[in-house]
């Protein structure tokens, strides 16, 4: 086999290679795996050129341009990301995430600085399952085994093999402080948001029928968590949420690797597969066999028979091409990208040759490389030969893994950003109104006190805008956008106030007796709505057949009227309305008296 050598290239020369897509000279020169094939493609989504700043937005600052770029991706190609009867860009009645899971997202928490997951990648993907349109009722518990390492704080020492400069917080994030536990504490702060270390549990094994103490249960030769979380729910990995007499499938795993060189002579690289060592407990005395001659079929059984991930988010924003721990700065280089698949075996098989390798050129980190070849293709056979990717929930578009790039799928994307703006004015006054949900653009933003609203969506996003406040009518009433490639100014609506029949519209009829006079009167009684505004009147009918007869218009402050002279055996029929001061007048509110 020739081993390609490459000079080392900038980032900018890297950027340059791989924005046309997959550029040719990453290609030629390697023997693609297997031959054409009839079978279904395995679906990939690439994100690529992330902002170094990559929140884009300061009124939700936890929108994740890279994060929302890959969730709109996959919605155009049919994943949607929310499970949900509400059918948008994001959502359908296949989805991934419904409103009462229990959601885990397992980071690498084991290293710090670039050795462990982005967090603000992390935040975005949190954000974006609360915004669940069905409302989020569930919970999100960022999880980890490091393996006596760990720590969701990011202030690990690394351990006599492999020692930091210290034991100080240094997360994966643009502000070192925003760690995993910060993100939980600080940043969401609420019992939706929870975390669980395991380091403090892996050597505690328990049986089948244990469904209370926190530890680890054996499944042929690996194991797997089951504990309690923050919010409650006994989460049992392999069989689902234990409900006291039975197992709840509301439970989703979301497994988020950081793309990176491993060793010399095992691995080689870590990504998706890899990332479940992070899963399972190394203190039954298997981790050696488990990092070399059984490293692919211990990745498969994880994936095929314990838990499959619904979805797997590899971090490539800093790749750590020639360190294990992610330290120091110049073994990591800024990719800036994004890859997610269903498919664990073909995501690490494309990283590994058109992300890593193109950074460094060692060709120990390309997957025809034997010592990534040999456990890649072992995992892919475990899990094939045991059926495919196990899909409880009916939401995977994957069950055979494949190695073979013509059996992938590639979907590409950049992060461009872009706005949509305008304003919304009352038809009547012509001032601006306030406080509009314009429901639909990403972060559902609300208009300032002048009426203006801004949005920001990615390139290419599709999606349906609905102004919304209590007591308004717009026009128009929605705004379609198929496909955003531009920034998109004055997307006005006028408001028009709907006008509310008058409260409490009252009426009984009297007797008014003097020394001299005797008669009946209809005495009428109303309330002021405060859901109106600039009402300056109110008129008052007689409905008689059918036909309604103006009797009397009264100022706005007006609340009572008698009417006198009426038969007392006859049955009389009134309605109020309210009149604004452009002359619009509400429904009405009816009354009758006997």
């Amino acid at each position: 086999m020739t081993v390609w050598k490459r000079n080392k290239v900038t980032r900018r020369d890297f950027i340059k290679r791989t924005a046309g897509g997959i550029g040719a000279s990453f290609i030629s020169g390697f023997p693609l795996h297997g031959s054409e094939t009839n079978s279904p493609l395995n679906d990939l989504y690439w994100i690529k050129n992330i902002s170094d700043e990559p929140f884009y937005s300061s009124d939700q600052p936890n929108y994740h341009a890279g994060v929302d770029s890959l969730l709109s991706l996959m919605g155009n190609q049919g994943l949607k990301f929310y499970h949900s009867d509400q059918v948008s860009a994001l959502s359908g009645p296949s989805g991934i995430i419904a409103p009462d899971d229990v959601v885990l997202i397992k980071v690498n928490a084991q290293w710090k600085y670039r050795g462990c997951t982005n967090s603000d990648l992390v935040r975005g993907l949190v954000q974006r399952i609360l915004d669940h349109p069905d409302v989020f009722t569930g919970e999100i518990v960022i999880f980890e085994n490091g393996q006596g390492r760990g720590s969701l704080n990011c202030d690990t020492t690394g351990g006599s093999s492999y020692p930091y400069p210290d034991g100080k917080v240094h997360a994966n994030a643009n502000d070192e402080r925003h760690s995993f536990l910060y993100l939980v504490n600080e940043i969401f702060s609420e019992p939706r948001v929870t975390s669980y270390l395991l380091d403090p549990i892996r050597s505690t094994f328990i049986g089948d029928n244990d469904h209370i103490t926190e530890g680890y249960r054996m499944y042929e030769n690996v194991s797997y968590p089951c504990f309690t979380s923050a919010g409650g729910n006994r989460i049992e990995l392999r069989e689902g949420i234990w409900t006291g007499n039975g197992y709840g499938q509301n439970l989703k795993l979301i497994n988020v690797p950081v793309l990176k060189h491993h060793d010399v002579g095992g691995s080689e690289i870590t990504a998706a597969l890899k990332h479940v060592y992070g899963v399972l407990s190394m203190k039954d005395g298997q981790s050696r066999y488990r990092h070399y001659a059984g490293l692919g079929n211990t990745c498969g059984k994880m994936f095929v028979s314990v838990r499959t991930p619904e979805l797997n988010i590899l971090d490539a924003i800093w790749v750590s091409h020639s360190s294990l721990k992610g330290y120091p700065e110049e073994t990591t280089y800024r990719a800036n990208q994004i890859l997610a698949s269903q498919d664990p075996v073909a995501l690490d098989y494309w990283a590994a040759k058109y992300i890593l390798y193109p950074i460094d050129s060692n060709y120990r980190h390309h997957p025809d490389f034997s010592g990534i070849d040999i456990w890649l293709r072992d995992a892919e056979n475990r899990i094939n030969v045991r059926g495919g990717l196990t899909d409880p929930h009916g939401i995977l578009q994957v069950n055979q893994v494949t190695t073979n790039e013509n059996q992938m799928n590639i979907h590409e994307r950049t992060t461009e950003n872009f706005a949509i703006s305008g304003t919304v004015t009352d038809s009547e006054s012509k001032k601006g109104i306030g406080n509009v949900l314009l429901n639909g653009l990403p972060g559902n933003p609300r208009t300032d006190n002048s009426g203006h609203y801004i949005g920001h969506v990615y390139l290419g996003w599709k999606g349906t805008v609905k102004p919304e406040k209590a007591g308004f009518l717009f026009t128009p009433s929605r705004r379609n956008y198929p496909g955003v490639n531009s920034d998109l100014l004055g997307q006005n609506y006028s408001g028009q106030r709907a006008l509310s029949a008058p409260l409490n519209f009252s009426g009984r009829k009297v007797m008014n007796r003097s020394l001299v006079l005797s008669e009946y009167i209809n005495v009428l009684q109303w309330a002021a709505n405060p859901d109106n505004a600039s009402i300056v009147n109110y008129r008052l009918y007689e409905e008689v057949n059918g036909r309604s007869s103006l009797l009397i218009e009264f100022s706005s402050d007006v609340f009572e009227h008698w009417i006198r002279g009426v038969d007392k055996d006859r049955e009389y029929v009134y309605t109020l309305t309210a009149v604004n001061s452009a002359g619009r007048e509400s429904p009405p509110s009816t009354i009758s008296i006997k």
